[in-house]
């Protein structure tokens, strides 16, 4: 078959298709718009399999030629394009429509924000309890990685599949599924979906006869019933009698899942006692005189910095920013509490800190950078930290955060967050297992 991958993809996605169909003997091209010498690297690895690396816009006309195109979520087509491929699909569609996956436990989370946090500690959790999970979606393994497991070892690889879904990609698999989903055992709704705008019809529309059970903050209730279309008593209103984590994220929804799988309390507690939180998510790297490291490199978006320096609190925080932004959808006023909070502000560089420059200017907010490398942009944080500790005696955290893309200058947000740790290390003296 003549497949078209559309675009690299985030956390290398595209890659992963590419090399998924090609494994299997189909002629594979990918198509992408970057500038070829900024991934080159890319290229040569692909190239170097026997996939055609192309650059440019498809059209209706081209895409006929393929037997199935695989979209990435951030690559916006027109209804046109749409309608004219032959069969389009994406890393869930695939992974989620192969019968080998059907006697797995499928747990989905949707939301606004804190979903890879509470797939990280489910995932933790079920292992520990004898399982044998993953997580995949938004920030873990590619679709067609789960697919090429179980193609090899069995459909007994895997008891439980945890996939995290933006709206995005809730949109792009309900239609390559043609709104026909399997069976999900749980979807649950994080906590912000009762703020004003916190979700959009996309998140909702995954709430359907095909969900076993669904779980959504109780001040959600209203909203929730107003847009789902699944019967109201397959809902469990969190958090629920005896949640020992209430209002601490992610383990308040991590227990609920947990307990609808039918696990015992006690079972549950003592396997969420040992989460230590996931790299690239709030993750402590280092902590030498009187600094505090923290890698957050998953954050992409303004409003998971936001998130994070929020959960902080009131510290001195140096926050590391910028990058890229692709889609050029990226809002910098969405930095606005980040940018209020921190002590200092240093600039990585891309497209997206062209629009961060833009925005500290006006308002009269200092600045650092912007940097093409993480060991310039951590020296010059490390500068502004010391330079408080010299006036204050409390402790100081350098926070990668970037609220925005990685590529050009990594080549994906665990690579950005590799060489935070990489310089952090180089910085401190401290070795990666101190």
């Amino acid at each position: 078959m003549k497949i078209l991958v559309l675009g690299f993809g985030p956390h290398g996605s595209g890659i992963d298709a590419a090399e998924y169909y090609k494994s299997y003997g189909h002629d594979v091209t990918l198509m992408d718009s970057s500038d070829k010498e900024l991934v080159a690297n890319l290229h040569d690895k692909l190239s170097s399999l026997g996939v055609n690396v192309i650059s440019g816009e498809i059209t209706a006309k081209d895409i006929k030629t393929y037997d199935i195109v695989v979209k990435a979520p951030t690559i916006p087509l027109s209804q046109s394009i749409l309608r004219s491929a032959n069969e389009i699909t994406n890393d869930l569609a695939a992974l989620l429509k192969d019968d080998k996956i059907e006697k797995m436990k499928k747990i989905v989370i949707v939301g606004r924000m804190g979903k890879t946090s509470i797939a990280s500690a489910v995932m933790h959790a079920l292992n520990l309890l004898g399982e044998r999970s993953l997580m995949c979606g938004s920030i873990g393994m590619s679709g067609f990685n789960i697919l090429q497991d179980v193609n090899e070892n069995g459909d007994d690889c895997y008891s439980h599949i945890i996939i995290e879904m933006t709206n995005w990609q809730i949109s792009d698999t309900c239609y390559a599924l043609y709104d026909r989903w399997p069976n999900l055992d749980i979807v649950l709704l994080t906590r912000k979906a009762n703020e004003k705008k916190a979700d959009k019809k996309e998140t909702y529309s995954i709430f359907g006869p095909w969900v076993k059970k669904a779980i959504v903050d109780k001040k959600a209730k209203d909203v929730f019933l107003r847009n789902i279309n699944m019967r109201p008593e397959k809902t469990i209103y969190a958090p629920t009698s005896f949640n020992p984590y209430r209002n601490v994220e992610p383990l308040e929804s991590a227990y609920e899942i947990l307990k609808a799988l039918g696990y015992h309390k006690r079972d549950i507690e003592k396997a969420l006692s040992t989460y230590k939180g996931i790299p690239n998510r709030t993750e402590q790297v280092a902590f030498k005189d009187s600094i505090l490291y923290i890698n957050d490199s998953a954050a992409t978006i303004p409003e998971a910095v936001a998130f994070t320096i929020k959960m902080i609190g009131q510290a001195s925080i140096h926050l590391i920013c910028g990058g890229s932004d692709k889609t050029g959808e990226i809002d910098p006023s969405g930095m606005k509490i980040p940018f209020k909070m921190a002590s200092s502000i240093t600039l990585l560089s891309g497209s997206f800190t062209k629009k961060l420059i833009a925005y500290l200017e006006k308002n009269n907010i200092p600045y650092s950078g912007p940097f093409d490398n993480m060991m310039d942009a951590v020296s010059s944080a490390k500068e502004k930290a010391d330079e408080m500790l010299k006036r204050s005696s409390n402790s100081q955290i350098i926070l990668l955060s970037p609220g925005s893309g990685s590529h050009v200058y990594f080549e994906n947000e665990f690579d950005r967050g590799n060489k935070f740790k990489e310089s952090v290390y180089s910085i401190t003296g401290i070795r990666k297992n101190d």
